[in-house]
């Protein structure tokens, strides 16, 4: 399934924030959507939180689809973070809306594994250094502020192009997961 129709620009538009309950998720995207409303000219931001990592954001996701002109979505940086951070963007970008998928570098082939098996293989994620949890405060606005040129680029380049980018990004098209990228070396 391809991906939803990007933004032609992020100025004037709701962005919606989903945070899967990660340490430092809520964070993370209070400083993203810091930068977009005074650099981008976001009028709204809509901040959303699930109360568990390892569960479906349904009716959150639900009414950020319904009320946002794009997502983005923060973070997988463990196994089961990551592949429910990923089911939940595939669900947005399924009700169309862009999303911007967070995940970190260490746990980023097994969210495009998750894509694909989820059947949506050009779901772009845009990546962060893991970890993630156990930083400090300032560490995360920097990695936000670091995050945020390719957030734009996410939920604003044509899809199509977007698509056949971030396609086999992070695995080749026919490559597989190893075991010991399922886990957290931490």
């Amino acid at each position: 399934q391809p991906i939803a129709s990007r933004l032609e620009t992020l100025e004037g538009a709701t962005i919606g924030f989903l945070d899967n309950a990660k340490t430092n998720a809520d964070r993370f995207l209070e400083d993203v959507a810091d930068v977009f409303e005074s650099e981008y000219g976001v009028a709204e931001t809509i901040h959303r939180g699930k109360a568990n990592t390892a569960v479906p954001a349904d009716s959150i996701a639900s009414y950020l689809a319904s009320n946002c002109d794009a997502v983005v979505n923060a973070y997988g940086d463990c196994g089961s973070c990551t592949s429910w951070c990923v089911y939940d963007s595939v669900d947005l970008e399924k009700q169309g809306v862009p999303t911007a998928t967070v995940n970190s570098d260490e746990f980023v082939r097994l969210g495009q594994s998750e894509s694909r098996s989820l059947g949506m293989p050009g779901l772009p994620l845009v990546t962060v250094p893991h970890p993630m949890g156990d930083i400090e405060r300032g560490e995360v606005r920097s990695r936000a502020e670091n995050a945020v040129p390719e957030l734009v680029r996410v939920l604003t380049t044509p899809r199509d192009e977007l698509e056949s980018e971030y396609e086999g990004k992070y695995l080749e098209a026919d490559e597989e997961l190893a075991d010991e990228e399922l886990y957290c070396p931490i």
